[in-house]
């Protein structure tokens, strides 16, 4: 499958047209259960595209998912030549007033980097926290050796820098003034 994906890319001049070309869709998943193996799997391998590097266990996953303050969202990936499988993971933490929120975790494995599914899945999760007419979304990015690829996606996404500090940098989002990236050529399902 990678290897026609990687011959058909050849006939395109423009990124955006083959990204079209591959018809992907993403499907979206939360607080699922039957995922927690692969979500705490994903926690601990995904080092390129993963915003904050949290190591999760399986009995980890499930408390977020059991927490009526969390959210966890887990997406799959398909195109026209096949099935990526499981390949990222949002979790959403509140505090006890649920007046803050913040995302935990936003990571997603390399299989798909390239293909702009961050932005459609972040799309998403605001679209999810503004229909709870949830003010604002704190997020955050902690540098390691192998993520620096990811440092700018909050800048990148309406986020604005609050403060940063040696290897963290702190963001929040109003989530009115979220823009949507929109790419068309991605389609979302949710499960």
């Amino acid at each position: 499958e990678q290897l026609k994906r990687e011959t058909i890319k050849k006939e395109f001049s423009d990124i955006e047209d083959y990204l079209s070309s591959l018809k992907l869709k993403v499907t979206i998943f939360e607080d699922d259960d039957t995922m927690i193996d692969r979500m705490s799997q994903m926690t601990q391998k995904t080092n390129q595209f993963n915003l904050t590097t949290k190591r999760y266990t399986e009995r980890d996953i499930l408390k977020f998912i059991e927490d009526n303050g969390s959210d966890v969202f887990a997406f799959s990936v398909s195109d026209k030549f096949g099935d990526y499988g499981i390949t990222g993971l949002s979790i959403i933490t509140s505090n006890a007033n649920k007046e803050k929120y913040e995302i935990d975790t936003l990571l997603m494995s390399c299989r798909v980097i390239g293909r702009n599914i961050e932005y459609a899945f972040l799309d998403f999760i605001i679209e999810k926290i503004k229909k709870r007419k949830i003010p604002n979304l704190k997020a955050r990015y902690i540098k390691t050796s192998k993520n620096e690829q990811v440092r700018d996606f909050f800048d990148n996404c309406s986020f604005v820098l609050i403060d940063e500090k040696e290897k963290v940098r702190n963001y929040i989002l109003d989530v009115k003034k979220y823009n949507r990236k929109k790419y068309d050529y991605i389609k979302v399902v949710y499960d």
